[in-house]
């Protein structure tokens, strides 16, 4: 099962606060906001935008969610 999917980065585009970010902790994804995020900082809801923009093609989000969770695997996680 993947940690990160399109739907987690669907959430994270979609959360109201400019400042969100998705954050794994326990082994579930979840969009957060403040200093004080549970879990580890996965990526910004910035960071997100300026790589593909506020309304992407799902092949697009499925793309960026496998590279995340890739990267989780190769930390460890």
């Amino acid at each position: 099962m993947d940690t990160v999917t399109a739907i987690d980065l669907r959430r994270l585009l979609a959360a109201d606060d400019t400042d969100a970010c998705l954050v794994l902790a326990e082994g579930r994804t979840q969009v957060a906001t403040g200093a004080d995020v549970p879990g580890l900082r996965l990526i910004d809801r910035s960071q997100v935008l300026a790589r593909l923009g506020s309304d992407p093609e799902e092949y697009a989000l499925v793309e960026y969610a496998a590279l995340l969770e890739s990267e989780i695997r190769l930390q460890g996680g």
